[in-house]
């Protein structure tokens, strides 16, 4: 806690009294207002820990805490292996179970290789992962700390998004930083360890080089800083980060194109076009088209919300029923034998698209690797997959208006409820002033297509209503945003009320 609330008071004294060494300086929002929506965001970060510990018993179960355990493992073997450490912070570790590696470290890891079968994306785990070793040493091995890192990360992402469209926003400059503050996931997920944070400063600082460029100011440096957060893109969230460039990189270029007329047609066909040739790619080099891609990864996630005891025995993957009755522990510290009788479903190393099963084990002599314990989730969503058009509806559905206030059990739930409302409000807003037709549609037409295509993404890959309030924060603020472009605010403004 006092490492936390350290470098909480430096950050906000630094940001007061110089901008962060003129980082945040602005011809609109002045330093006193940047430190209070610093602390603002910096409130997420006990409120995320205390909410766990009273819903869940703590962190340790989840990906925020298997991240954090992970840290500590690998930071434990820099200071006792040096070499393993630096050939793990440049990928040339060895993950084969059995190697010196695995056996002297990653093996007690938690989320560095979580089990599921990584054959289409990187395994953006270890990006995480990889990063907050690196942070750990100035953390002094604090979890409040290493959030407060990301928190303050995404609050840097922040600024550059708003940088990025503020001229688009003339007059509602703070509105669109408390938007970007304080969108309910958004705040609560960016006060952990975990990947939002880092995906937010990816998104701003990518949006700022980008319109940076297409105003000709170029340079070496820029270029650089370019070229690596396009390769973190690669590594993140692909789909959110490299979605977002090229949503956002393509609205920057024709937005300032004085020889496009029809601006949105030229938008959507260079979309079509750059999304058929990566569909193109996936299937000559992954062997499957982004909608298998999206499915498989749904087929993938109801299997692990279902709940399981998973294990492995260094070549498959296994998944029973979430009974730990079914196993039965050796004398090895991590090891099981499954018991007679049980079924089971498992992965084979070189047929990772096919689920093969098990109806009644015999063998009870080999021993597993146990992975983790899950138990069932109680938040999964069962999607209408009728015919195409009512999955997606239903997926649509899921990702943008479930739950709604009825039948909430918790906090969270009620908080998605509160932001669903807010979702919805601003879609009408939104849709209305692009009826009106009284200002230009443009921004609000990228807006929406960039969140509506991501919400659509995970709503199919991910049927949990708590999965769904984590992943789609970063791509609905931009909902929001679209509703404050179409708000007029100039009765505020007149009645001496700052909007």
């Amino acid at each position: 806690m006092i490492p936390f609330l350290i470098y909480s008071l430096v950050f906000l004294l630094l940001i007061y009294y110089n901008g962060f060494f003129g980082l945040f300086k602005d011809e609109q929002i002045n330093p006193a207002q940047y430190t209070l929506l610093l602390l603002g965001k910096i409130l997420a970060v006990p409120v995320f820990y205390v909410t766990y510990k009273q819903l869940y018993g703590g962190i340790q179960n989840f990906d925020t805490g298997k991240f954090y355990n992970d840290v500590q493992v690998i930071t434990h073997f820099a200071k006792t292996d040096p070499g393993f450490y630096f050939r793990l912070i440049f990928g040339l570790q060895d993950d084969a179970p059995g190697s010196y590696d695995f056996e002297n470290c990653l093996k007690y890891t938690l989320n560095w290789d979580n089990g599921t079968v990584k054959d289409y994306l990187y395994n953006d785990n270890r990006v995480v992962i990889r990063i907050h070793t690196l942070l750990d040493f100035l953390t002094f091995g604090s979890y409040l700390t290493h959030s407060l890192f990301n928190c303050f990360l995404s609050f840097v992402g922040i600024h550059f998004l708003y940088k990025s469209f503020k001229d688009q926003f003339s007059g509602k400059e703070i509105g669109v930083l408390l938007i970007l503050c304080f969108f309910p996931a958004l705040w609560f997920y960016t006060g952990a360890l975990l990947k939002e944070g880092l995906c937010l400063f990816v998104m701003g600082c990518s949006a700022f080089q980008i319109k940076q460029l297409s105003e000709r100011r170029y340079g070496w440096k820029r270029f650089l800083f370019m070229v690596a957060l396009l390769y973190l893109s690669f590594l993140l969230k692909p789909y959110l980060l490299l979605f977002f460039i090229l949503c956002f990189g393509l609205y920057f270029f024709i937005q300032r194109s004085t020889v496009v007329t029809r601006k949105i047609g030229m938008y959507l066909a260079i979309i079509a076009g750059f999304v058929i040739i990566a569909n193109t790619l996936s299937l000559a080099l992954k062997k499957r088209s982004f909608v298998t891609a999206v499915l498989e990864h749904q087929r993938r996630f109801e299997a692990v919300s279902k709940g399981g005891v998973f294990l492995t025995d260094s070549l498959n993957y296994m998944q029973l029923k979430p009974d730990t009755t079914l196993i039965k522990r050796t004398s090895k510290k991590n090891w099981v034998t499954i018991r007679p009788g049980v079924p089971y479903m498992y992965w084979e190393p070189n047929r990772p698209l096919d689920t093969l099963y098990c109806l009644s084990n015999e063998d009870t002599l080999s021993s597993y690797q146990l992975i983790y314990f899950i138990p069932q989730s109680g938040s999964n969503i069962l999607l209408n997959k009728t015919n195409a058009l009512t999955l997606i509806l239903s997926s649509w559905y899921y990702s943008l208006m479930h739950p709604f206030f009825l039948h909430t059990k918790n906090s969270l739930q009620k908080l998605a409820s509160l932001e669903n409302f807010l979702v919805l409000i601003s879609l009408l807003i939104t849709f209305w002033g692009l009826l009106g037709g009284k200002k230009d549609n443009f921004l609000p037409v990228v807006f929406l297509f960039f969140s509506l295509t991501l919400s659509l993404v995970i709503g199919l890959s991910a049927p949990n209503s708590g999965a769904i309030f984590r992943y789609r924060a970063p791509a609905l603020i931009f909902v929001v945003m679209a509703a404050l472009y179409f708000l007029d605010l100039s009765n505020f403004r007149r009645r001496g009320i700052d909007p």
